[in-house]
């Protein structure tokens, strides 16, 4: 009753907006632009001629939301598979593939990559980001190891953050919530001449979570930049950043949940020449946590990159090209030695301006790594253009993704357990064909259409045999599977103050014993009602449903430390096919309000996240989602 109170509450609030909304005059139409992205194709190109499905998360999108974490937001995107594995940890995938490790899919941040290479799996937690520094959110779905190399496997995601420009002043904010869910953060940016600064300091914490009264995170975040502009095109950018603080880590089963206690952080510089960038950076990562009762875990590793990128215009083409290069130290107490590895990367794309209405993108990428060896990635795109704001297209693409450091060489030995790494392995591959609509008229209504198929080969996961009264475990290429799928969506403004969005997605994916390749929903649908008042009053509400999902697990699920005792605890154990168990399907809903200042020296925002309390589990050894309540106090100087 409740729910049915609340529902046809709102409806008589949006009818009640409605009938005062401001109809959209046709001045309003000169004020609105095609969306523009650069990371599908490290051009900007508008969306209508992208070679890649993109979707933007506006700065306006995250200061509506309410988050003291701004990717939570891709859970609303469409073909995004988002769950949560605590109350702060979380997983991302797309198009159907995700899992406890996710690591499927490339996270950047202003184009430098965040995954780890112990794993393959990005950190989210540990991403150096502040809501009050996110300019925009780029999503690319589908491959895009053309461009970006291993782990663009199924799509890349582009955090960017706010230029001095746009932060000009220092700004103060600070967020508390339901389970000790805070954040406290200074960002501060200027330009003086030919210079411009930017610094940004934040604490962010969450103690427990509805289920568990464990703390989950403390983190003190960091980051800053100096840049110098010469000239319109000659830049200097120097940048760092760090997390350092405790996390919970929810890793796969047998193992129970532990604390990861370290430091993330990087230091990089850039320089852009017209058309020519060059960009270094250096990454140290350092964490320890008592993974086992015997021992701690304590691992680390260093890279050093390298991005060298020209842009050619030659007539209707337009070509970028490009080298890279890693090397990368690896390491772990309680398992093996240290481990260097070098990845070295040509690549190229050319978009042929073949006529007014038609754009043909084709990209070739050639990746060279110490142990996997090479891997090519083509990419084809063809975008015709139907009208001035509709296209259509269609994309064949390739991508891969090397072996993990933990696949190719961790070996430990327990009682009753043996696990080898495996050098010989090949990497995953992934060959996909998309058919893709758009209309984009941000003035009115924009709509977007795709169908997709994927085939996955040369797929690694554990491979298990009994041994010596023991489990003896390593990993192989051992799977192929397919898949297809589909996203609609739309957006539609009835008026300057009223906007609409939706979408839905579907995947189906072929099931194989054993594989670790979930969970992930077959249905997904999100929804979106905003409303900006003339007074500088908003109210944001946001909804999610997903279908219940399937994910597999093997041997060892029914495990604990515990039952390690000798090796004769496994002389009665055969290894067997691991088998596919269901998490239910749930609905979430967000509403968030708040009002900015008519100077826009002060804001304030409150926030209901799980609004009609679904207690549910998004991972199977996660923890219960629970309703919070977050509120938000920005000033600016």
């Amino acid at each position: 009753m409740n729910k049915k109170c609340l529902i046809l509450s709102i409806v008589l609030v949006f009818s009640s907006l409605q009938a005062h909304a401001r109809p959209l005059g046709k001045e309003a139409l000169l004020f609105e632009n095609i969306p523009k992205v650069v990371t599908a194709s490290r051009q900007v190109v508008t969306v209508l001629e992208s070679p890649a499905t993109a979707t933007i998360i506006t700065r306006q999108d995250i200061v509506h939301s309410g988050y003291n974490s701004v990717t939570q937001l891709l859970r609303y995107v469409a073909g995004v598979d988002f769950f949560k594995t605590t109350g702060a940890g979380f997983n991302i995938g797309m198009r159907g593939v995700n899992g406890l490790h996710a690591n499927n899919v490339l996270i950047l941040v202003d184009g430098r990559p965040i995954y780890s290479p112990v794993r393959n799996t990005n950190q989210c937690a540990l991403i150096p980001e502040v809501p009050d520094d996110i300019e925009r959110i780029e999503v690319i779905r589908g491959p895009g190891s053309v461009l970006y190399g291993s782990n663009a496997f199924s799509g890349v995601i582009n955090i960017i953050t706010r230029s001095p420009e746009a932060i000009n002043g220092i700004q103060i904010t600070g967020s508390a919530g339901t389970f000790s869910d805070e954040l406290y953060s200074l960002t501060a940016g200027k330009r003086f001449g030919n210079w411009s600064y930017k610094l940004v300091s934040a604490w962010t914490q969450k103690n427990s979570t509805a289920d568990h009264d464990k703390q989950i995170k403390g983190l003190w975040k960091m980051s800053g930049e100096l840049n110098y502009e010469k000239m319109p095109g000659n830049n200097y950018n120097l940048s760092f950043g760090f997390a350092k603080g405790k996390l919970l880590v929810v890793p796969a089963r047998p193992v129970t949940p532990f604390d990861q206690d370290g430091f993330d952080g990087f230091l990089r510089s850039r320089m852009n020449w017209d058309d020519l960038k060059l960009d270094l950076w250096w990454r140290h990562f350092d964490n320890s946590g008592d993974a086992m009762p015997s021992s701690k875990l304590h691992w680390r590793f260093d890279h050093i990159d390298m991005l060298l990128q020209n842009q050619y215009i030659l007539g209707d083409h337009t070509v970028i090209g490009g080298i890279e290069g890693r090397v990368c130290s690896l390491g772990a107490t309680t398992y093996d030695k240290w481990h260097n590895q070098f990845i070295g990367s040509v690549f190229g794309e050319d978009h042929w301006k073949l006529t007014h209405r038609l754009d043909v993108f084709t990209g070739l990428r050639m990746d060279y790594q110490t142990e996997a060896h090479a891997a090519l990635s083509p990419r084809l795109s063809i975008v015709y253009s139907l009208l001035h704001n509709q296209s259509i297209r269609f994309t064949a693409s390739q991508a891969f993704k090397y072996p993990s450091y933990l696949q190719n060489y961790i070996d430990m030995n327990v009682p009753g357990f043996e696990h080898q790494g495996n050098q010989g392995l090949d990497p995953e591959r992934l060959s996909s064909m998309e058919l893709a609509y758009q209309m984009v008229n941000p003035s009115r209504l924009s709509l977007s259409a795709s169908i997709f198929y994927n085939y996955y080969d040369n797929i690694i996961d554990l491979d298990y045999t009994a041994k010596n009264q023991g489990v003896y475990i390593t990993y192989e290429n051992l799977y192929d599977i397919y898949q297809y799928g589909g996203e609609i969506g739309f957006q539609y403004r009835y008026s300057l103050n009223l906007l609409l969005r939706g979408n839905y997605s579907y995947v189906w994916k072929q099931k194989k014993d054993g594989i670790t390749f979930g969970p992930v929903p077959t249905n997904q649908i999100n929804g979106e009602f905003r409303y900006d008042f003339d007074l500088g009053l908003w109210v944001d509400m946001r909804i999610h449903w997903q279908d219940h999902s399937d994910y597999s697990i093997g041997l060892l699920a029914p495990l604990s430390w515990e039952t390690y005792g000798s090796p004769g605890d496994f002389q009665d154990i055969t290894p067997l096919p691991g088998e596919w168990q269901e998490l239910s399907g749930f609905t979430l809903a967000d509403l968030s309000m708040g009002f900015i200042s008519p100077d826009r020296k002060w804001n304030i925002a409150a926030a209901v996240h799980n609004l009609f309390h679904s207690t549910h589990q998004e991972t199977p050894d996660g923890n219960d989602a629970g309703t919070t309540f977050t509120a938000r106090l920005s000033l600016m100087f």
